[in-house]
């Protein structure tokens, strides 16, 4: 975790297992609540342990050193690498966070109860900032479990074995809206305590508050609007309630109007949006996950960099965007974004260069992705898969190292395709990237990109699909929207074209490759219709020998892959149940 880098971690206290049996102390009371020292590293023990969706995320290690596989590559977003098989995270038994966020909801729950007694060593104004930070991780983690797992028990106060029997401990599953109003209160109660705080300490405050409601209750809103009741609501949350979550979430968007504002420091809408996520002084950023080098630095810059500028360790290109995610964004005169790379026949077009074919594309798609032909760091993405020696009738020569030549000429290009390192789409992430480092610097663990867990312009969008479900509150999505398209350089949207597929493509283009779009498409429940026997696509650009131009193919990559109706909640571990007969197993399971 990246709150660590800030404040050194004394201890942790942790329980034992769903039933919240009582952790042996280390370090007694005392020592821990007597002073904000001992508060602060029991408090960093919680962060630590949260499962922020950044930079080193993985489905199976929140805390591995590896780059991101987690739920950019789930959505179809990116595909890791070309060996990887995309949503790899629906195997049943995985992603099993269960057990983690009982033991977490643990340490919250007993730093409430134990903070009064130590009253007289603090302030009114600390210990109630206090206790609105220890409200806003409960939120915290409730909200990470009951999107994985729908409704799940909650628990508000420290549970004791022997004190209380098996019986007593073993506590049912919630409904799914109760947790979501559980998580709502635990907001509006850490919004009145908090302050404004600052952005860059690292801890929630009262604005990261009202930023975690306004994406929690949207995500409730959703479940009710789209998706169905089963198991007597343990799982899915009655129509009639999405307007009360959709208005929940409104509240808390606006409520962040006049604190914090889009990013729009340089004229030049591209180098606009790249800078916007390297500068820590953005007016944008609400809650930041920290990164220092080398007590707590991470790999993104040697995992995702172009094969031609990877670091003396190797690696790059793990990060590869499908053409399914750049077909997302329109062009900058609000034309479809599907590449056209045949004429009306289905010839393939020719052009003079490679980059020819992305002329019209949105600034914020570039800033985003990384394509054929663009430059970063002074050098062009040289993205080549083969040669025709003619078109269509000629040699087709494709080979798997970029210093293999055929009359003098690179077979594929210093970035791919072909070798296993290098892209397997034809595309490379650029959101984050960071053109400063030099290419002796390209290594693991080294890369201190700070990555943002909350900006004002997911609160925009989050505004804007709530007050498009909220009725007489229509113009306020648009104003909304067209906020965030003037700012990325795209045409803004009429009335008209004011849709729920524009609303929601509107949030893909813009939080791309940020930890979102899969559970945006599970809330929206359409991952299983559009992730069905679905294979993913890469870009090739072929050089034509004969014609001296350079033609594309749309090509599939990897497996067929379906996202199964039962994937909306995963499965609740099995040694969970067997502690507790009480909870209910997910359908399909």
């Amino acid at each position: 975790m990246k709150y660590k880098a800030l404040i050194i971690i004394m201890f942790f206290i942790a329980g034992c297992n769903t039933l919240d049996v009582p952790p042996i102390n280390i370090v007694q009371d005392d020592a821990t609540f007597a002073n904000e020292s001992g508060i602060d590293a029991y408090m960093a023990g919680i962060y630590k342990e949260l499962p922020y969706e950044d930079f080193t995320f993985t489905r199976d290690d929140p805390q591995s050193w590896y780059c991101n596989h987690g739920t950019n590559t789930f959505s179809g977003e990116i595909t890791a690498c070309p060996s990887d098989l995309l949503y790899d995270y629906l195997r049943d038994e995985d992603f099993t966070y269960w057990a983690q966020a009982y033991s977490s909801i643990r340490d919250v729950n007993y730093f409430l109860a134990t903070l009064p007694n130590y009253a007289e060593n603090y302030s009114n104004e600390v210990a109630n900032k206090l206790k609105g930070e220890a409200l806003f991780l409960r939120a915290f983690i409730y909200f990470s479990i009951v999107k994985r797992y729908g409704g799940v028990p909650i628990i508000t106060e420290v549970q004791n074995y022997p004190e209380q029997s098996i019986e007593e401990l073993q506590v049912p599953r919630n409904t799914e809206s109760e947790v979501y109003k559980f998580i709502e209160k635990d907001l509006v109660d850490a919004i009145s305590l908090l302050d404004e705080g600052t952005v860059a300490n690292g801890r929630a405050n009262k604005n990261v508050a009202l930023a975690l409601k306004s994406r929690a209750m949207l995500y409730a809103g959703s479940i009710a609007k789209y998706g169905t009741v089963q198991l007597n609501g343990l799982i899915g949350i009655p129509n009639n309630e999405a307007e009360y979550f959709y208005n929940s979430s409104y509240d808390a968007s606006v409520a962040l109007k006049e604190k914090f504002s889009l990013y729009n420091k340089y004229s030049d809408k591209y180098e606009n949006f790249l800078n916007m996520f390297l500068d820590e002084n953005s007016p944008e950023n609400i809650f930041i996950s920290y990164y220092k080098y080398p007590d707590n630095a991470h790999s993104f810059q040697a995992i995702t960099i172009p094969y031609q500028m990877r670091g003396p360790q190797g690696y790059s290109s793990r990060w590869c965007p499908t053409l399914e995610l750049v077909e997302k964004y329109d062009d900058i005169n609000g034309n479809s974004g599907v590449l056209k790379v045949n004429d009306d026949n289905g010839n393939p077009l020719r052009f003079d260069q490679i980059s020819d074919l992305f002329a019209n594309v949105q600034p914020r798609l570039r800033a985003t992705v990384m394509l054929p032909g663009d430059k970063f760091k002074g050098e062009i993405i040289d993205v080549q898969k083969g040669i025709f020696t003619s078109y269509p009738n000629g040699e087709k020569l494709v080979a798997s190292d970029h210093n293999i030549l055929h009359n003098g000429r690179p077979i594929i290009g210093a970035s791919g395709i072909g070798h296993n390192e290098m892209t397997a789409t034809g595309f490379f992430n650029r959101k984050y990237q960071n053109p400063s480092l030099s290419k002796a610097e390209v290594l693991l663990e080294n890369s201190e990109n700070n990555f943002i867990l909350f900006r004002y312009g997911e609160v925009l969008l989050n505004e804007a699909e709530a007050a498009f479900n909220i009725d007489d509150k229509k113009n306020e999505a648009l104003i909304a929207i067209n906020k965030i398209r003037d700012r990325a350089g795209a045409k803004l949207l009429t009335m008209d074209e004011l849709t729920v597929d524009n609303i929601r493509r509107e949030r893909r283009m813009e939080l791309a490759l940020e930890s979102q779009n899969f559970w945006d498409i599970r809330r929206w429940r359409i991952a299983d219709s559009e992730i069905n026997n679905k294979q993913f696509t890469s870009l090739c650009p072929y050089y034509v020998e004969d014609e001296n131009k350079y033609i594309f193919t749309k090509e599939k990559i990897g497996g067929n892959l379906t996202f199964q109706p039962k994937n909306y909640y995963v499965k609740i571990p099995g040694e969970e149940i067997s502690k507790n007969p009480n909870l209910i197993q997910n359908p399909g399971y």
